[in-house]
């Protein structure tokens, strides 16, 4: 079977994403994308972008991409790895990708009714099937009346190198002390995670702790996080920059709780709490949508209303005072055998052939 993969950015665990799609084995795969991930260079056609991404005309570009990769290679299946990104545009287009199947995966799920337009215009038609990372996010999208939803959980790329780290050898390269429960704060610093609350939250922890916040500014800049963490900057380790993968995985290493407390907005999975699962550490999560449901479906730690200080203080407290004597039980650990990325694959591979 012929498969177009096909992203118009590479950033963050997209091309990583790519890699495990093209390596499933049995299947030919074809990429469109800003760069290859490793498939032969005859099977590979870099993604041109003409225009800002967000631009109708360079959202049209796109479509006329596929459609001639399709067309040449005479492919059997359109997957579109981030339906979320191209949501302004309704799936303008779709309908003139002349495949026998297209597959569309969402990561997120997106609350509004111009959202549930865009939901059911992209999602149309007997032959497109839609993969849902997470069963809140499917849950949701089955109450749009869409049908053709297959659930595929969001894996630990890195499971083998994440579980082969040694906790206190990752505190020290972080720089972190050893004796004093570390929380972690890891990956882009953006508005949805809900950071500065938390942050102002815990000037009135009264729960020895250290904070561990790495990975790049941008909506939240560090001067933003410096001044609401003054209070106790000495119980503070900041590393805002990008992360490398080894550093990433040493930031989920160094944390013994793993901070997910992410805002309303967000709904979907979330790589650190995969990530930190896979390390088996206490996550600190939301407990509203898809991160809410895993956490207490698996007993993975604990949960707060994102929006109440008490509540987050109340369950942060808690977690800091079961570091050490928190373990996984029997749920915990099922779930975190569903992240392993072959798994993962298997699953694609079930829908790319059903």
């Amino acid at each position: 079977m012929k498969i177009l993969l096909t992203d118009r950015t590479m950033n963050g665990h997209r091309k990583t994403y790519m890699e495990w799609l093209s390596r499933i084995p049995g299947e030919e795969f074809y990429v469109l994308a800003p760069e290859n991930p490793g498939v032969d260079s005859t099977h590979f056609t870099e993604y041109s972008l003409s225009g800002n991404l967000k631009s109708i005309n360079s959202y049209l570009d796109w479509i006329r991409q596929i459609k001639y990769v399709a067309k040449k290679n005479i492919v059997d299946i359109v997957h579109i790895l981030d339906g979320d990104s191209v949501m302004r545009w309704f799936g303008i287009g779709f309908g003139s990708i002349d495949v026998p199947r297209m597959v569309i995966t969402y990561h997120h799920f997106f609350e509004g009714r111009v959202r549930q337009i865009s939901y059911r215009s992209m999602c149309r038609g007997e032959s497109r099937v839609i993969v849902a990372h997470t069963e809140a996010v499917a849950k949701a999208l089955r109450a749009y009346g869409i049908k053709n939803i297959a659930r595929c959980e969001y894996p630990a790329f890195d499971f083998a190198s994440i579980v082969g780290r040694d906790s206190a050898t990752a505190k020290e390269k972080m720089g972190v002390p050893s004796k004093v429960p570390v929380i972690g704060i890891i990956g882009g610093m953006s508005s949805y995670k809900n950071i500065i609350p938390f942050l102002e939250t815990m000037q009135n922890c009264s729960v020895n702790f250290h904070l561990l916040i790495c990975g790049r500014t941008g909506e939240i800049s560090e001067d933003d996080i410096r001044s609401v963490s003054e209070p106790y900057k000495d119980r503070v380790t900041l590393k805002l920059k990008y992360l490398s993968g080894d550093e990433y995985e040493e930031a989920i290493a160094a944390s013994d709780i793993i901070y997910c407390i992410y805002g309303h907005e967000f709904n979907g999975a979330s790589g650190p709490l995969t990530d930190g699962v896979c390390a088996k550490k206490i996550i600190l999560s939301c407990s509203h949508g898809s991160l809410g449901a895993i956490v207490r479906e698996n007993a993975l730690g604990f949960t707060a209303e994102c929006d109440d200080r008490a509540d987050m203080l109340s369950k942060t407290e808690r977690a800091l005072h079961l570091v050490g004597s928190f373990h996984y039980n029997d749920a915990a650990l099922k779930y975190r055998e569903r992240l392993n990325p072959v798994l993962f694959q298997k699953t694609y591979k079930k829908i790319y052939e059903n």
